[in-house]
């Protein structure tokens, strides 16, 4: 993550330099406080950002620049601010045309779409680094998109995201990929997926792994979703010790004495019904005193 760190500050300050240049029109500053208290303030144009946000549209008119201080609870990374300008900036370049040579200007990909090119490309294969990055900066940008009221863009980051997770091969899933998946549900005014559980076994039985993985910031940012996972997850589990149809074994290699198999399958539901208990538990501890 040091790398990507060290990229998006460099993607700052170009941004940074090349909106402040006279030929661009900025009328709308964002500031940004970082963990350490250090403010960044990132150049826009609010013309070009009323189209998509909401927030931009109702902010007061008047000729002079407007300031606009991001809470550090919504945002403390520059980089996600730039992030979100160049999902909303449109992005011009000028190809010539085979059949009259004639050269035309076309609506080009933003600079975020070319990350996620990189992640998708084929011919390089899953790069689990790159991937968990991108999912990493959608967690953050659907938290700043919904600030901004920014429906559309909300919606491009779930189309996004959708093809990222189609490439994740099962075994690989990240803390960073289900951050990115709950962060959209959290935000996604479709609400397709009300409690972040998708469909399908691996993203289940996944998720206990990475969850252990987080620290306690990232456990805080997906709470909500914790207890549907874990309930989903023990739904999913046996209570009887596999048995092999064809042979009638509870082990494809061994035959698991009966002296043996019930005190496991016991021990297997005593668990699962301690689990389930910790999870109601905990589930009423969060929501707090009626």
């Amino acid at each position: 993550m040091q790398q990507a760190a060290a990229a998006g500050r460099q993607h700052v300050t170009e941004w940074s330099e090349r909106h402040s240049a006279p030929h661009f029109q900025t009328d709308v500053w964002f500031v940004v406080t970082d963990e350490n208290g250090m403010e960044t303030r990132v150049p826009a144009c609010r013309a070009v950002l009323s189209i998509n946000s909401v927030f931009i549209q109702n902010l007061p008119a008047g000729d002079e620049e407007t300031e606009v201080r991001i809470d550090r609870t919504i945002c403390t990374d520059a980089i996600t601010v730039v992030y979100f300008l160049w999902l909303n900036y449109p992005c011009f370049t000028r190809k010539v045309d085979a059949l009259n040579g004639q050269e035309l200007e076309f609506i080009a990909h933003s600079p975020f779409d070319g990350l996620v090119d990189e992640v998708l490309d084929e011919t390089i294969g899953y790069d689990e680094r790159q991937t968990a990055e991108l999912c990493l900066a959608i967690a953050k940008l659907a938290k700043f998109a919904d600030f901004m009221c920014a429906a559309g863009t909300i919606e491009r980051l779930v189309d996004i995201f959708e093809r990222i997770f189609n490439v994740v091969p099962d075994g690989k899933k990240t803390k960073y990929l289900y951050m990115a998946s709950f962060a959209l549900d959290d935000v996604d005014s479709r609400d397709r997926r009300t409690t972040g559980v998708r469909q399908g076994s691996s993203f289940v039985e996944e998720f206990p792994a990475c969850f252990l993985s987080m620290n306690e910031a990232e456990r805080e940012r997906i709470a909500d979703h914790v207890v549907p996972m874990f309930d989903a997850f023990l739904k999913g589990c046996p209570c009887q010790l596999p048995r092999n149809t064809h042979t009638g074994h509870y082990d494809s290699h061994v035959n698991i004495p009966d002296n043996v198999r019930r005190p496991a399958e016991r021990s297997l539901s005593r668990l699962a019904d301690i689990t389930t208990f910790l999870l109601d538990f905990y589930e009423k501890a969060r929501s707090g005193p009626a």
